[in-house]
């Protein structure tokens, strides 16, 4: 990928057809129009059908608050946070706000910082959700994490700036770098690293590289967490119109993943749904 940081094309975006209405009627899936201009009334469709899978589309199932145009379309985006895959896309942040939060516990009590990397960092919304927790649960944990985040877009990175401005965090830096390699990673070691998402939008290859790299910027003993999207035929029904295709993957396949990267000690639970993984390795 390119590292001219204004020319750049995420590899997530997996948009490929100019224009998906001619693709329907070229492929005769005449029916599916209607459909298709209905979806683009809510405002997670539309981004999804735009810019495929874009921080603001994750962000937006973050949320959960549904937005549109018109009533209808915040009822048909209401309709779509509620899929069961929506739910299960929401529970990937809470898990991390959770170990975070712990790992910030933690290290306070024991008079250490804690470092920790998200790769991408999108935005941090789950970074938000541990500074308001802790901002008023235990402020001197807080103030003991160093925070990390690299991202390849340079627009996320002004935003997630923003986001955690004055949040009473004790350090914030943000890196403009890719996350398959290496080289752009920060030179410093980390005691956690958090990375959802980007996984999905990686062969199986380039994920084994991207685990790689991750294990390289642990300490010992430092912890990592991610997780996998397995396939929902509602969802992915919907995805596909839109060119929005992500790679699924059961836990088997990712413990599989892991193992060839060099990962020995790791843990792959399962959402109530079925349909996220989220592990937590340990170096």
């Amino acid at each position: 990928m390119s590292m001219n940081m204004l020319t750049v094309t995420p590899a997530n975006r997996t948009r490929r057809s100019p224009s998906i209405p001619r693709k329907l009627v070229r492929n005769g899936a005449l029916h599916l129009l209607p459909v298709y201009y209905l979806l683009r009334l809510s405002d997670l469709a539309r981004e999804g059908i735009e810019h495929s899978g874009s921080f603001r589309f994750a962000d937006h199932i973050y949320r959960g608050q549904p937005s549109g145009r018109t009533p209808i379309g915040r009822w048909l985006d209401a309709r779509l946070l509620a899929m069961p895959a929506a739910h299960a896309f929401r529970r990937r942040y809470e898990r991390a706000a959770e170990l975070i939060s712990a790992a910030a516990v933690r290290h306070a009590a024991n008079g250490t910082q804690l470092r920790f990397l998200a790769v991408p960092c999108g935005l941090p919304r789950d970074m938000v959700a541990v500074c308001e927790k802790l901002g008023v649960t235990n402020p001197q944990a807080l103030e003991r994490v160093e925070y990390h985040g690299l991202d390849l877009d340079p627009c996320v990175i002004e935003q997630a700036k923003a986001m955690l401005f004055a949040r009473g965090l004790g350090a914030v830096h943000f890196h403009a770098g890719d996350a398959l390699k290496g080289d752009d990673y920060p030179s410093c070691r980390f005691d956690l690293v958090v990375s959802t998402g980007l996984g999905d939008f990686l062969s199986d290859t380039d994920l084994e590289i991207f685990y790689r790299q991750v294990r390289r910027a642990l300490v010992p003993g430092g912890t990592f967490y991610t997780s996998a999207s397995d396939r929902d035929w509602r969802s992915d029904m919907l995805m596909h119109m839109a060119e929005l295709i992500p790679h699924y993957r059961s836990a088997g396949d990712v413990e599989r993943i892991l193992a060839h990267a060099g990962w020995s000690r790791f843990e792959v639970t399962r959402d109530p749904t079925g349909l996220q993984s989220f592990v937590v390795a340990v170096k």
